[in-house]
């Protein structure tokens, strides 16, 4: 009698998997948009303003990104039919699908109460308004609890792509192993792509006085602008105080967040650049410390002195977050490889 082979047997089995998580697909759809429609009646009419063209399409893509995380089931298939007997398939997909429901539903909750929800009050808020208004700025060119969870995602990927990879190998499965490793390969090269391509889309921004600069790390709550400069001669050079004032945004937070809960800013460094693209470090400052806390709604100024060369031209002072890990890699970031800058004009 002839026996099914191994890529027979493999294909049976990818069949079987469509077959089910496809059906599923639109249960997992089907919840999310309960979720979303709950939201829209509880909450009416504060959402009125978000039924246009623009803002439908915005969810429509945070619909197709959901799609694109529900593809990871594929992933967790993948591991599945290599390491575990067919009677116990069904059941580990049930499972599987029940807890990336639940972290979809964490996820959606969390992206319409903290992200989207204060967009649509009175006095519309920061994240997706001004920020893209003439007279503001950001460090960040991606939204950034995408480049985090992107990262976090990542990460995640590449570790278990590389563990799957050698074990595998080792339980003498090499066509698992194989699609492993052109996982791990693949998964490296679309992350480096979108670094390289988020960067070089980036441009020199520089701001007025008056002017803020959001920074955005998880959410875009702290603001930064200069409002006044002063300068004297001091001899061969002359220094300028440069006042820089520190605000916490209170409508780029949910309803729902305590109010009186304070934010450590992460750590800053400050510089003036000249056209030639000389740095020059503070001298002396006064003031509030740029790593003090604020409360929403709150704000300080800090003073900065500088010693600049008496001829140095075009200056630019640029506040960001003291490069470190994961900054360098993380996708829009200002911090991250080839990215241009967002300055304040002196």
């Amino acid at each position: 009698m002839h026996s099914l082979g191994p890529d027979h047997t493999t294909r049976d089995g990818w069949r079987a998997a469509v077959q089910y998580w496809e059906p599923c697909r639109a249960w997992y759809n089907a919840v999310l948009f309960a979720v979303v429609m709950l939201w829209l009646v509880l909450t009416w009419p504060h959402f009125r303003p978000a039924l246009n063209w623009m803002d439908l399409g915005r969810m429509a893509v945070l619909g197709l990104l959901a799609n694109l995380c529900y593809c990871a089931a594929y992933v967790a298939e993948f591991f599945l039919q290599g390491g575990l007997p067919a009677r116990y398939w069904r059941p580990v997909r049930f499972g599987i699908w029940v807890l990336g429901l639940l972290l979809a539903l964490v996820f959606t909750n969390y992206w319409i109460a903290d992200e989207i929800y204060p967009d649509f009050t009175p006095a519309t808020s920061i994240v997706n308004a001004d920020i893209n208004a003439p007279g503001a700025g950001s460090n960040m060119n991606f939204p950034a609890p995408v480049a985090v969870v992107g990262f976090l995602a990542a990460c995640g990927g590449a570790f278990i792509a590389l563990a799957a990879t050698v074990i595998f190998w080792f339980a003498r499965k090499p066509q698992f192993s194989r699609v492993a490793a052109i996982a791990l390969g693949a998964g490296a090269l679309l992350y480096i792509g979108l670094l390289v391509g988020f960067s070089v889309a980036s441009h020199d921004t520089a701001l007025g006085l008056g002017q803020e600069k959001y920074f955005c790390e998880i959410d875009c709550h702290l603001a930064y602008s200069v409002v006044n400069v002063s300068s004297k001669l001091n001899g061969d050079s002359k220094d300028y105080v440069v006042t820089l004032r520190t605000r916490f945004d209170e409508k780029t937070i949910s309803p729902q967040r305590v109010k009186g809960a304070s934010l450590t800013p992460s750590p800053r460094e400050a510089r003036v650049i000249d056209r030639a693209g000389h740095a020059y470090e503070p001298v002396s400052t006064a003031g509030n410390s740029l790593m003090s806390p604020l409360r929403p709604g709150n704000s300080y100024t800090t003073e900065l002195e500088f010693r600049v060369p008496r001829d140095a031209s075009g200056l630019r002072l640029l506040i960001r977050t003291t490069p470190g890990w994961p900054d360098r890699i993380l996708i829009g970031d200002e911090n991250s490889w080839l990215h241009k800058k967002t300055y304040f004009a002196l």
